[in-house]
């Protein structure tokens, strides 16, 4: 019996994780979104023509990730990163380089009323100007389009050329992880509930039978 229910465990485990994984890939299809940042012809007019970078952001978790390379700090500016469309302006944050051109942003969109944006630029702000306007320094930046504008499905999917190799994509937090363990193991559990009850069934049956 002891043996019967480790194989029969084992077996429900390995169809657990696959469900779940290809449930996980379904939803890929829109979070997190991607987006290649470089120095494009009418819209950059700022900063070193070899900067790159990559804003990895979802609407419906409303945070923003940029990884920057090449951008090297220039004297009496600092980098911020906006979100344009139709809407009004939607200022991410701070981007903070250091002499060598690398520099990060990892923030929540705070302020986000609307998801028709299909700009993301990096503005180079002047000490001394308005913090509520976006400046008209811009570095690099990309485009992206945005399929589905509703928070109740996928907030939408980008689909961008070669990335420039800034870093790996963060892992999942520790809380995701735990997350995913406790439900493959609460499935396991409940086919292995399932497979032990319909194999009991059939030996009584079976046992019945031959009376």
């Amino acid at each position: 019996m002891t043996r019967r229910f480790v194989i029969v465990s084992l077996a429900a485990f390995a169809i657990a994780t696959v469900l779940l994984a290809g449930e996980g890939a379904a939803r890929a299809n829109g979070v997190p979104q991607l987006v290649k940042l470089t120095y494009i012809e009418g819209v950059s007019n700022f900063g070193p023509k070899d900067a790159e970078g990559v804003l990895e952001f979802s609407f419906a978790e409303a945070y923003a990730r940029v990884d920057v390379k090449n951008l090297k700090p220039a004297d009496g500016y600092t980098y911020e990163g906006w979100l344009l469309g139709a809407s009004t302006p939607l200022r991410v944050g701070t981007i903070e380089v250091n002499a060598s051109g690398i520099g990060v942003l990892d923030t929540k969109l705070e302020g986000l009323a609307a998801y028709d944006y299909d700009l993301f630029v990096v503005s180079a702000r002047k000490a001394g100007t308005d913090a509520a306007t976006r400046p008209p320094e811009t570095s690099i930046a990309g485009r992206f389009t945005v399929i589905g504008d509703d928070r109740a499905g996928a907030a939408g999917d980008v689909r961008p050329g070669e990335l420039p190799e800034t870093g790996e994509a963060p892992e999942p937090s520790l809380r995701q992880k735990a997350g995913r363990t406790l439900t493959i193991a609460a499935a396991t559990g409940g086919l292995a509930f399932v497979f032990l009850r319909v194999i009991n069934r059939r030996r009584v049956s079976r046992d019945q039978g031959s009376l």
